[in-house]
C-alpha cells in the first residue's frame, strides 16, 4: 500500500469517514471543518500511527488535507 492512501486511510479513520470521502485539494477548517482542537487531536493521531514529530512551526502553514500528507510523508523520510 503506497504512503499517501495509508494517510489518508488514518485521516479517515480519525475523521469517522470513508477515505473515498477525503478531498486532497480540501482546506482542513473551512472545506473539513476541522477547528484547532480538532486539527491538534488529528495531528497526535498521525504522530502515534506514523512515528513522527510535528514542528509547530510547520504546522501553522497547513491548509489542505496535500499539505498533511505532503508534510507526514516527509516526516516518515526523515
Amino acid at each position: 500500500m503506497n504512503q499517501q492512501r495509508e494517510i489518508v486511510e488514518e485521516i479517515a479513520k480519525h475523521l469517522v469517514v470513508t477515505p473515498q470521502d477525503i478531498d486532497l485539494n480540501a482546506t482542513l477548517s473551512e472545506d473539513m471543518g476541522l477547528g484547532p482542537i480538532e486539527i491538534a487531536d488529528l495531528l497526535s493521531a498521525l504522530s502515534a500511527r506514523f512515528q513522527v514529530t510535528f514542528d509547530p512551526s510547520e504546522v501553522e502553514d497547513l491548509r489542505t488535507v496535500h499539505d498533511l500528507v505532503v508534510m507526514v510523508e516527509d516526516l516518515t523520510l526523515e
